[in-house]
């Protein structure tokens, strides 16, 4: 179609929403919006329309100010509205080109007329051909021109999105919030002008006809029910790709090219609705409720109980107050500038320690100079402490996906579930959040498939056919607590246990506590399904809940009861950058043991340590026998203490599993900054958590905690490479 035929095809358009506007009704404000938007848009690379552009310019700053006031319109508005349609056909007409009676190829864009439009000044009411409704049109970006401004686009819009998807989680509970209406269609408004602004027409096209439809539930011609949701959802999905698309091309991971994600087919659906038309219900056999509560306090369980008690759905005032930017002197910045920051900061305390580290010396010189050198010290700690802040982010962003996956998985398998949340205000570190996604998207799952039952195996258990599901987090000891709990039917233990064997996992007639069996369903390719679905059978899921989480420096386990349900419950530092540990010697080495995992400490006596079989040594701590593990012999070290009762013992714990590590001694305790190991070091020696630079320059290795305990091996002097590498010293 030439750019003739779309400005007339505009104009009529333009026509037939002007023509069915009225006084004292808001219908047609968007429509009437878009359209002068676009024919101001069109109509800059034709010199015999250049006044068309300042006139439909001004024009649409007046339409704005209509919308934006959220009034209908007025007597003056539909006057003046025909006034410009008539400078706008005097100007058309110049185009000396005929009006075509039906549009002769699918390009212009899909606007929406709910109205019977009205023929005026001899321009025929153009609507749009069948084929043009699914035209699918292409997103082409300019990325030599607006590569920040979609960054800025891209930032945003992600915002929005969020905001969209948890106020639609709300209007499914309660359709009349008109609050939270208005919220997610300001959303889907802003939305819509910013891709206008950088030309995104299929971003903004998908936009505006959903925002149409909300804006039909503000005037209160729409009921919002179960299809209306579904078709909000489905938008913002979609929605959420072309954001996916623009970031990759940005990134250079995807070709720079114009890209077409179909969109035809929801705003056809969308389009029915608005108009009215019959429309198969969305299949939402299962409601699913959300609530979100206060995090308790473990330490004060009456203050707990009275919130749970009065706790209820957050309501718009909150979901604003949660999710959208209001704070003053709030500032974006690029998390690689951060980050850069972050990792200055933490060279400085490096460099600040070993500077302490001979004030002994410089002090007999200078007094004044000691007291600066310790004045350094105290602004460089608040220094660290403040620009650790910067990297605590609520854990809000990740509870708010689950509610949408557990409505979706709830709707899907036809359950019902009350969903709730607790303590999405904790704090923990950035990194630690975006890699806790995909382990509690694997645990929800679980709990949703395996765990809550249908309503109608419920309720012949005696129990209400809605299941409950809790998502709670909560400090706990300088780590968070993440839990994931549901009233299902639990783990079938005897089910596990044979799977296990069958796999050669566990051997028939040994005796495993409860604890031990539950862990079986970490190991890879471990499933009980009867078949493999979509959701479970494949035993992937929680496989990559372990890993993760280790991979975190966390600790994961299980509770369960049969009947009463299934508790996960993860363990993980609040953050990834610094950590807390005892500096221990070994022969010449100096390891780092994360002071959180450590339990105490002890010079054995005469006769606590015990040999068994040859093979493995033991320690009796006041009667509790645990197994020994010797780090000189581990890391294959020499020049180290043989005695062991020249040594020292350290007892470590991950989880609810002890182990004794033998040091030759315990220097200091000491907060150090963590160094990532390359890729190389870290697949030949699993024992290693990291590195870090000490105050007298040398290099002490972290050690897992979590490696150690769980250790089969006596030692590593196999790997004699990896030995010699971990044991590098600066």
């Amino acid at each position: 179609m030439s750019d003739c035929s779309r400005i007339l095809k505009l104009a009529g358009h333009l026509q037939a929403e002007i023509g069915a506007a009225r006084a004292g009704n808001a219908q047609g404000q968007f429509p009437i919006l878009d359209l002068i938007g676009n024919l101001r848009d069109e109509a800059g690379p034709h010199a015999s329309l250049a006044a068309m552009v300042p006139l439909c310019a001004n024009a649409w700053e007046r339409v704005v100010t209509i919308v934006e006031s959220g009034a209908a319109f007025a007597a003056e508005d539909i006057a003046w509205l025909h006034e410009l349609l008539a400078q706008v056909q005097a100007l058309v007409g110049q185009l000396n080109s005929p009006v075509p009676p039906a549009p002769p190829a699918p390009s212009a864009p899909v606007v929406p007329v709910i109205a019977t439009p009205v023929v005026a000044a001899g321009l025929p009411p153009a609507a749009p051909a069948p084929d043009e409704a699914l035209e699918e049109l292409p997103l082409t970006l300019d990325l030599a021109a607006d590569t920040e401004l979609l960054r800025e686009f891209i930032a945003e819009s992600r915002e929005h999105l969020d905001n969209i998807e948890q106020g639609v989680l709300v209007l499914e509970n309660k359709p009349d919030d008109a609050e939270t209406l208005n919220t997610v269609f300001r959303a889907f408004h802003t939305f819509k002008g910013g891709a206008g602004f950088l030309n995104l027409i299929p971003i903004n096209r998908l936009a505006h006809v959903l925002e149409s439809l909300l804006d039909l539930a503000r005037q209160g011609k729409l009921v919002i029910d179960a299809t209306v949701i579904e078709l909000i959802l489905r938008g913002r999905d979609v929605l959420k790709k072309f954001l996916d698309e623009i970031d990759g091309q940005i990134a250079g991971s995807r070709p720079a090219q114009a890209a077409i994600i179909p969109t035809a087919m929801l705003k056809a659906e969308v389009q029915e609705v608005i108009e009215g038309k019959p429309h198969a219900p969305a299949i939402i056999p299962a409601k699913v409720e959300t609530e979100s509560v206060a995090a308790p306090n473990p330490a004060a369980p009456e203050v707990a109980e009275a919130t749970r008690a009065n706790s209820v759905a957050p309501d718009a005032g909150d979901l604003s107050r949660a999710n959208l930017p209001q704070h003053a002197g709030m500032v974006k910045v690029d998390t690689a500038k951060l980050d850069g920051l972050l990792d200055l900061v933490g060279e400085m305390v490096i460099a600040q320690s070993l500077v302490g580290q001979n004030l002994g010396q410089l002090a007999g010189l200078d007094p004044q100079f000691a007291r600066n050198i310790a004045q350094l010290g105290r602004i460089t700690k608040d220094l660290q402490r403040v620009s650790m802040a910067l990297r605590m982010v609520p854990i809000r962003g990740v509870f708010q996906k689950m509610s949408r996956v557990v409505r979706d998985l709830g709707a899907k398998q036809k359950k019902k579930v009350q969903f709730t949340t607790n303590g999405e205000e904790t704090e923990l570190d950035r990194g630690v959040v975006e890699e806790l996604n995909d382990p509690l998207l694997h645990m929800i799952r679980n709990s949703m498939d395996h765990g809550i039952e249908a309503p109608d195996k419920r309720k012949a258990s005696g129990k209400p056919e809605t299941g409950t599901l809790h998502l709670r987090a909560y400090h706990q000891g300088g780590n968070i607590v993440v839990e994931v709990e549901d009233d299902g039917a639990g783990l079938n233990k005897e089910k596990i246990l044979k799977k296990a064997i069958e796999r050669g996992l566990a051997t028939a007639g040994t005796v495993l506590t409860d604890e031990q069996i539950f862990s079986f369903i970490f190991a890879a390719g471990f499933s009980t399904a009867d078949k493999v679905t979509d959701l479970s059978g494949r035993g992937v899921g929680l496989d990559v809940v372990r890993r993760n989480i280790e991979r975190l420096r966390g600790q994961v386990s299980i509770s369960s009861k049969p009947g009463q349900g299934t508790l996960f419950r993860i363990s993980l530092p609040l953050t990834l950058a610094i950590i807390d540990g005892f500096i221990v010697r070994v022969g010449e080495e100096r390891y780092i043991i994360p002071t959180l995992a450590v339990r105490e400490s002890f010079r054995p006596q005469p006769g606590m340590v015990t040999e068994i079989q040859n093979k493995a040594e033991v320690v009796n701590v006041r009667g509790r026998i645990i197994p020994l593990l010797r780090l000189n012999e581990t890391f294959g070290l020499t020049k180290t203490k043989s005695d062991v009762a020249e040594g020292i013992v350290v007892v470590v714990e991950a989880g609810k599993d002890t182990r004794c590590l033998l040091v030759d001694g315990l220097l200091h305790k000491q907060e150090v900054v963590i160094k990532n190991l390359n890729d190389m070091l870290v697949y030949k020696n699993h024992l290693l958590a990291g590195a870090a630079i000490l105050g007298d320059g040398r290099v002490g290795l972290i050690l897992d905690v979590n490696a150690l305990v769980h250790l089969e091996a006596p030692s590593l002097t196999s790997h004699p490479q990896a030995i010699t590498l971990g044991t590098a010293t600066a």
